[in-house]
């Protein structure tokens, strides 16, 4: 007889269990209809976002070359400036001083001595 109770008890409370599983159950197939939704609409979309990144990715390498060239142009201008200016206007600077130098050694010289 108990295990007649206990098989009541049993059946008992699978039926409420299954009952309360039933909202569980359509909210999980509610929920993977709308997964399903997303799943198409990236689907379609998809392709589209991909083509896009890989023409910015383009466009973004193209930039970065320019810049890359043109930070090497610069580079390569200001090594000229330096040759071509900056070195000959220091040794003029230094020629100059020289030139002063002797002058005062000239000039001091020739003053008389009392």
């Amino acid at each position: 007889m108990a295990w007649e109770i206990a098989l009541v008890v049993f059946f008992l409370s699978l039926t409420v269990l299954v009952y309360l599983m039933i909202p569980l159950v359509f909210k999980i197939k509610e929920t993977l209809g709308k997964a399903n939704q997303t799943l198409d609409i990236l689907n379609k979309d998809l392709p589209d976002i991909i083509e896009n990144v890989n023409e910015i990715s383009g466009t973004m390498n193209s930039l970065s070359k320019k810049v890359e060239d043109t930070v090497e142009d610069v580079m390569e201008l200001e090594q000229l400036i330096s040759k071509e200016i900056k070195e000959p206007l220091q040794n003029i600077a230094n020629t100059v001083g020289t030139l002063l130098q002797i002058a005062n050694k000239l000039f001091d010289r020739r003053k008389p001595v009392k």
